[in-house]
């Protein structure tokens, strides 16, 4: 599971599928345009990437969740981002 994150991001549509997937025994890692750093999300959840998206590996994972809030229009600008989706 690939969760993409940035500033804005509403909070429980990352939190949610986030642990839910890790119950079911997924792995769920979190990729952004700058990887290894902390973003905050809607609601002041502190939010950090795994990924940058060139080390993405679409084979490696079973979905991809972009919550909502403004980090979709963020992420939009992001030709990386885009090229994952």
């Amino acid at each position: 599971m690939l969760i993409l994150i940035d500033n804005g991001v509403e909070d429980s549509e990352f939190i949610y599928p986030y642990f839910r997937f890790q119950e079911e025994g997924y792995r769920v890692l979190s990729c952004r345009h700058r990887a290894d750093e902390t973003r905050m999300g809607k609601h002041c959840v502190s939010l950090k990437s795994d990924l940058l998206p060139e080390e993405v590996t679409l084979e490696e994972f079973d979905a991809i969740v972009i919550p909502g809030g403004r980090a979709p229009d963020i992420m939009c600008a992001n030709k990386m981002l885009v090229e994952v989706v």
